[in-house]
Formats: structure tokens, sequence, C-alpha cells
């Protein structure tokens, strides 16, 4: 194997191994000895590659976020165009290469720190830019005004964090979620919305029964109740 090929495997490995001890610890617990122990790599090796752990997660940021973009823009036919495009974008985001939880979970930990962390943000800012623009222009081709498109691209956008967070939260079914974008965007091009199938209604319940006691047995001749007993005693 040619030596730039080896050097980019275990890169790659170095970069999984920082992933799954992100998803294990935390973003701030995960030390260069997690990383090195998952990876099978001596602290030597790693130091080759990364300079330190910051630069490391940066990397690990970026690699994540290519990912992101490129599973979204493989999802979205070069045809698509209005409301078709806007079905794939979301089909996309609530497959299962995208809305998986250890994924979100990582990806979670680097948001809770960009506001703070002005590397981490603008990564973030980049990626969120390019589907914003993508999602813009599909509701540009499905009738929104071109002045209210990059509004209703955030608002969407923010949907499907919001929704992507409920799955973190309780692990919902992908297609329900992605049926409530759907009605998102239904809403907003004035389509009707499918209704949702209504549970049926539980029977009203009347009051409790109570159940009749029991009479207390009387105890056998010359034999002392045990409640007597205990009277007795006070």
């Amino acid at each position: 194997m040619p030596r730039a090929n080896v050097k980019d495997k275990r890169k790659a490995q170095l970069i999984a191994a920082t992933i799954e001890s992100i998803g294990k610890r935390g973003l701030q617990e995960t030390t260069i000895t997690h990383i090195s122990k998952g990876a099978g790599m001596s602290r030597g090796i790693i130091n080759f590659y990364f300079t330190s752990k910051e630069a490391m997660m940066q990397e690990t940021l970026r690699t994540l976020t290519e990912e992101y973009t490129a599973i979204w823009q493989e999802g979205l036919p070069a045809d698509a165009k209005g409301k078709d495009a806007l079905d794939a974008l979301i089909a996309s985001h609530f497959s299962k290469k995208l809305c998986q939880a250890k994924r979100l979970n990582v990806m979670s930990a680097f948001w809770g720190h960009a506001a703070t962390h002005a590397a981490y943000r603008e990564i973030l800012q980049n990626s969120d830019a390019q589907f914003e623009a993508a999602l813009a222009q599909a509701w540009k081709q499905a009738g929104i005004p071109e002045q209210e498109a990059p509004h209703v691209a955030r608002q969407a956008h923010a949907l499907i964090r919001g929704l992507w967070l409920a799955f973190m939260l309780s692990d919902g079914e992908r297609d329900t979620l992605a049926a409530e974008c759907r009605a998102f965007v239904a809403t907003r091009l004035g389509a009707p919305v499918a209704a949702q199938p209504e549970k049926p209604r539980e029977p009203a319940k009347g009051p409790p029964i109570r159940k009749a006691k029991k009479p207390k047995p009387k105890p056998a001749e010359g034999q002392m109740d045990i409640e007597d007993l205990f009277a007795g005693l006070n």
C-alpha cells in the first residue's frame, strides 16, 4: 500500500476513534489517551498527524460536516426542483445516515461549544449556510417570494434540528418526524395537510367500585382478639 494511503487510513482511524470517544464521554472529557487506545495507536503517532488535541477536534468536526453535506447532496436529484427538492432534502435528513443517535450526540457536543469556540462556530456556520442555500433555492422554485425564501429556509432548518433533538431524547420514528417536516412544507405552500389518524378515545370511567369489607371473624371462646391484646398494653 502506498505510504500516502497508509497515512490517510491512519488519520481516518484516529478521527473515527475521536468520534467514538466523544459519543461515550463528551467533548471535554475525551483525552488523547482515550483516542490512542481506541485507535490502537501510540500517542507518538497521534502527534505525527495532529499538533494538539484541539487540532484533532477541529479536523473531526470538519470531517463530520463534510460527510453531512455529501449525504444530503447525494440525496438531492439533479433534476429535483421546488417541492420535490424539499421532499428529497427532508428524506435525507431523516435517513439512518444522518438521523442516528450516535452521530447526533457527537454533533450536539460541538454545537454546545460553538457559542464560545470561534473555530467550531465557523465550521458549523459554513456547513449550515450550504444547506440553507439549497433550501432557499427549493423554496423559491416552489413559489415562495425570493426575499422571503431565506427566512423560510431558516425556519425549516430549525425545525429539522428540533426534531433531531426529539429523536435523541425519545428515539422517535424517523418517518413520523419526516412527516412533520412535510406538513410544515405543505402549510407554507398552502397545500392541504394530510390528516393524522386520531387515537381511539378510551371510554369514560365511572367512580371506582369499592369492594365490601369482609366481616371480621370473631375469636373463639376463651381466645383474646389481637387488637384487644394490644389495646390492653396502652
